[in-house]
């Protein structure tokens, strides 16, 4: 939203709770949840760039043509083949719907006539508003260290937000990216450990990792009492495994060149670095 109305373009946002209005004058807002039929009129409109989970989307798809899009731009995820094989039914089936979701856009934008490309991310971070890196950065802030599987050295390509904001922007204006899903990583790899070590270097923390033998079985306890799904065995087995993409085919299309892994420091955690800046 920001980088739309630095350009001057009329904006119409929609989701179901509303972000700073003074901070977006220029916006118009629809509280809506996507969940639910789309009842309030949004249009006219030419374009739209779909970011909360893609299976959301098909079933606005008409409604969407009939406000008068023609160019639609969505996020998908690179986790989606990796959690297809996840031991976690929740995972498995979050990633069928996904993929799933990417088809039926595919063949229902073809019948109506709607231009479509598909963004596949990798972590995503930034302004301390994702489930990941945030989340890590909350611990480190609290407990001053970190849980580590043994063995965690697997491969991350974390990206910034504001990378993918200005990659989904440039799609739309792109005709060659028309048809298309890219992969869109972070512009540094990482092995997983020093993937957090640069949170404690953010934060101006000391590193300290606690390394447990047993973090799978203690992280699917934790997330079974605690009541949060998100927090799994599977979460800690992927700290062993390399999840990485190919930015290439969208640095060749788009001019994709994604920032090194908080490279502003405290700044890309957002309020939980702004003791720090």
């Amino acid at each position: 939203m920001r980088r739309l109305e630095a350009t001057g373009v009329k904006v119409t946002a929609v989701g179901r709770t509303y972000p700073d209005r003074e901070a977006f004058a220029a916006t118009r807002f629809v509280e809506c949840d996507l969940a639910q039929p789309m009842l309030t009129p949004l249009g006219p409109l030419s374009s739209a760039v779909h970011i909360a989970g893609i299976w959301l989307l098909p079933p606005h798809l008409e409604v969407l043509y009939d406000f008068g899009v023609r160019r639609l731009v969505c996020f998908s995820s690179t986790s989606v083949p990796i959690k297809q094989d996840s031991a976690n039914t929740g995972e498995r089936e979050q990633a069928r719907r996904a993929f799933s979701a990417e088809v039926e856009i595919a063949t229902r934008c073809k019948a109506l006539g709607i231009e479509w490309t598909i963004l596949r991310p990798t972590l995503v971070y930034g302004l301390g508003m994702d489930k990941n890196i945030s989340r890590a950065a909350r611990f480190i802030q609290r407990f001053k260290c970190y849980p580590v599987a043994v063995g965690a050295c697997g491969l991350r390509q974390p990206v910034h937000a504001d990378d993918l904001a200005a990659v989904a922007l440039k799609a739309l204006q792109t005709p060659k990216a028309v048809g298309q899903r890219y992969d869109v990583g972070g512009g540094e790899v990482l092995p997983y450990r020093e993937m957090i070590g640069r949170i404690f270097d953010a934060l101006g923390i000391r590193r300290r990792f606690v390394l447990l033998p047993f973090l799978e079985q203690v992280a699917s306890a934790a997330g079974m009492v605690f009541q949060r799904p998100e927090v799994t065995g599977e979460m800690v087995k992927r700290m062993r495994r390399d999840l990485l993409c190919d930015n290439g085919p969208a640095a060749a299309d788009l001019g994709y060149a994604p920032r090194e892994f908080l490279s502003d420091g405290a700044a890309d955690l957002g309020d939980i670095g702004a003791s720090r800046r």
